[in-house]
């Protein structure tokens, strides 16, 4: 099953990279990089810096409905957990519960749950911010290939509305299990009967777990604090791109904030459809649509804005997750088998 993850990730790699690159020449690159005004990537450092800082304290919030933990002691699993997604499959979020139920004695299930609660989050805020761009920016697809983007655009709908009912459908059953505990453990075990029996405890007692890191559904203080900072979050992350753009000298002719957004989605649309390793290749063939197909930006700009956003953004998760795997005394070989150790 690894050997076939990795492979796929390979395979979709090669894919969105030659997509990226394509009729692109290395001097074209050579000479899109050298044009670069690296004086903003400081404050595109900056906001991925803060970013983090209130994914951490979003998650602190939590992780409280399960135990009362630290802001500062969830920083080291949060930052290795993220440097994870370069291993295949997204290992990271995996590692990140991992992480936290060994420091903190809290079951893998529970620890899991917190950051599944942290995922539909996330996944609420993109949405709201694609219906924005389609409700108020849509004539922004009419420009350039016109009819690429109109599929484009339609493309981001579909994405959007089966997102939005797995989303809602999820959520739904995880406030049942916060409220009517016994309809959803009837549901589950109505799912369950065709498994072996041995099967179906493990899984009754995943979903115990499961529900005990879900208790944030229950302190709307705590849950309304982690609606704030998830708007935080997302706003340090659209952000992210803005002093980018300055650094390659791009206008889009656009509001900022249109543009910034539309890059922001794309690029998350790519790395949820397609998981490679470190989001490599996804992420650059996301802004080549975003700037070149949607801006009409040249390509060879795109393609190095594409290198340039992934090597700031994972740049510093590496350098930060490296820096506490060090600290903490972590091996690469315990967080790849990280798996195999939970029981």
């Amino acid at each position: 099953m690894k050997k076939n993850h990795l492979l796929i990730g390979v395979i979709i790699i090669i894919l969105s990279s030659y997509y990226a690159f394509k009729n692109v020449s290395i001097q074209e690159l050579r000479d899109a990089l050298t044009s670069v005004h690296y004086i903003y990537l400081v404050p595109a450092v900056l906001s991925t810096a803060l970013t983090f800082v209130f994914r951490a304290m979003r998650w602190r919030y939590l992780v409280c409905s399960v135990k009362n933990v630290k802001t500062t002691r969830l920083v080291s699993p949060m930052m290795v957990g993220f440097m994870g997604n370069i291993l295949p499959a997204r290992a990271g979020e995996f590692i990140r519960a991992y992480l936290l139920g060994k420091r903190e004695q809290i079951s893998f299930s529970a620890s899991f749950a917190t950051i599944f609660v942290e995922r539909l989050m996330d996944m609420f805020m993109f949405l709201l911010l694609l219906v924005g761009v389609l409700f108020f920016s849509a004539d922004t697809f009419s420009k350039g290939d016109a009819g690429g983007n109109h599929r484009l655009m339609g493309y981001m709908i579909k994405f959007g509305w089966i997102s939005f009912i797995g989303c809602m459908g999820i959520f739904s059953f995880s406030v049942l299990l916060q409220y009517k505990n016994e309809w959803a453990i009837k549901i589950v075990d109505v799912c369950t009967k065709p498994l072996p029996h041995t099967w179906r405890e493990k899984i009754f007692g995943m979903v115990h777990s499961f529900t005990d890191g879900l208790k944030i559904l229950r302190d709307w203080r705590g849950f309304t604090a982690s609606i704030l900072l998830s708007v935080l979050v997302w706003t340090a992350g659209v952000f992210f791109y803005y002093p980018l753009l300055l650094a390659f000298g791009i206008e889009t002719g656009l509001p900022v904030i249109t543009a910034v957004l539309i890059i922001n989605l794309t690029v998350g649309i790519f790395i949820s459809l397609f998981p490679t390793p470190g989001f490599l290749g996804a992420f650059q063939a996301a802004c080549v649509i975003a700037l070149h197909d949607i801006f009409g930006i040249s390509k060879a700009v795109a393609a190095s804005f594409g290198i340039i956003a992934w090597l700031v953004a994972m740049g510093f998760i590496i350098s930060v997750g490296s820096f506490f795997i060090v600290k903490d005394n972590l091996s690469f070989s315990e967080l790849a088998s990280s798996r195999e150790q939970i029981k």
